[in-house]
């Protein structure tokens, strides 16, 4: 890892360094998007979930599941919710 960041350091021109963010951030993508995929295997509809937010945990039942999103009920309201920051109760 530390050779990579010198790597990095060491790019002298703009477009490299653009080249290196765009692999970055396509390879981020990638990784949350398995980290959906891997989750949403394990959801189903009516599934009670917890779900991190800054509040703290909160639960819910899942009324939809969407593509990278599901549709909860929390307390009597519907909340859409993303997928990374929900876990099966």
């Amino acid at each position: 890892m530390k050779s990579l960041i010198n790597s990095i350091n060491s790019i002298d021109n703009m477009e490299d360094l653009n080249k290196v963010i765009d692999v970055v951030r396509s390879k981020q993508k990638s990784l949350r998007a398995d980290i959906v995929n891997s989750k949403k295997s394990e959801l189903s509809v009516g599934m009670t979930v917890n779900i991190s937010s800054k509040k703290g945990t909160l639960v819910g039942v899942i009324t939809k599941i969407n593509i990278s999103k599901c549709v909860v009920e929390i307390e009597g309201r519907e909340y859409n919710c993303p997928i990374s920051i929900m876990e099966a109760a």
